[in-house]
């Protein structure tokens, strides 16, 4: 914790209650998630969280890039994260409020409903993906294309630009919309949110899991996450997500979302994992 109950930062005149303030860790320019606008379902959620503290709503900006999380929560500079894989190795995360999945994308008009990278049709055909390069290790969907000699096949797209850039992940869903892809796989948040820009013309179905690589899932659960020792804020957001669940969800549908069913309870008594292994979106 900071220098008051939820952040640091504020500050009390004589004889006046200190403002609480609740600090996040967040991204300027990663929509939908995110934006220094506050349009991202992240800033929706973040601002019912704060509002249910009755806290003052703070952000301390950084690209989710590489060392995010040491240059923002590590360093004191926000108290807690939004959309942390559940139990991230170095935080203590609440009990997952949503789950999400790689899905494939594609054109309705011509029907291939591909659901899996076993599909024969997949060698025949030129598949998009984001391409995450030096800021991390191969998606789940790279890998998988990989193991099967799809390579060849396959088309990079952005998906980070710098703080200047607008809208950089839709690239890939304009280009399935385009024609210059014949399909794509891509983190279900971005597919559910760009393809709203192509209203009825985007098939998205859930990519099933790829039996070659059991540990390498294509659907995970997220968390918010604070600093290890500051249970006690953990504890407080955990409540709000159980009093505000159902209006959490509908603010995830309204950007497109697509939701699968939490594999973690969601009692309000269930334990809560205070780390693991984890992944990055």
């Amino acid at each position: 914790m900071m220098a008051l109950a939820i952040g640091g930062g504020a500050t009390a005149t004589a004889g006046a209650a200190p403002q609480r303030e609740l600090a996040v860790c967040s991204d300027p320019a990663n929509l939908p998630f995110s934006n220094d606008r506050g349009e991202g379902f992240e800033n929706r959620i973040a601002k019912l969280v704060a509002g249910e503290l009755g806290a003052t709503l703070r952000y301390a900006w950084s690209m989710q890039r590489r060392g995010f999380l040491r240059r923002t929560l590590g360093t004191g500079a926000c108290d807690l994260v939004l959309g942390a894989p559940a139990g991230l190795q170095g935080l203590v995360t609440t009990r997952p409020y949503y789950r999400s999945t790689y899905v494939f994308v594609s054109l309705r008009e011509r029907g291939l409903d591909v659901r899996d990278f076993d599909d024969p049709r997949l060698a025949r055909l030129t598949i998009g993906l984001h391409a995450v390069g030096a800021e991390g290790a191969n998606t789940p969907p790279a890998m998988a294309l990989a193991r099967r000699d799809l390579g060849r096949n396959v088309r990079g797209y952005a998906m980070w630009g710098d703080e200047r850039e607008v809208d950089t992940p839709a690239r890939l869903i304009d280009a399935v919309a385009q024609g210059d892809v014949d399909l794509a796989v891509v983190w279900g948040p971005f597919a559910g949110y760009y393809a709203k820009a192509h209203p009825g013309r985007l098939a998205i179905a859930p990519a099933e899991p790829d039996p070659a690589m059991p540990v390498m899932p294509v659907a995970y659960e997220l968390a918010m996450g604070v600093r290890r020792g500051d249970e006690a804020l953990r504890a407080e957001v955990q409540a709000v997500l159980d009093r505000r669940r159902t209006d959490i969800e509908a603010i995830l549908a309204d950007y497109g979302v697509p939701l699968l069913p939490l594999l973690t309870p969601a009692r309000t008594d269930a334990p809560v994992a205070a780390a693991g292994a984890g992944a990055t979106r």
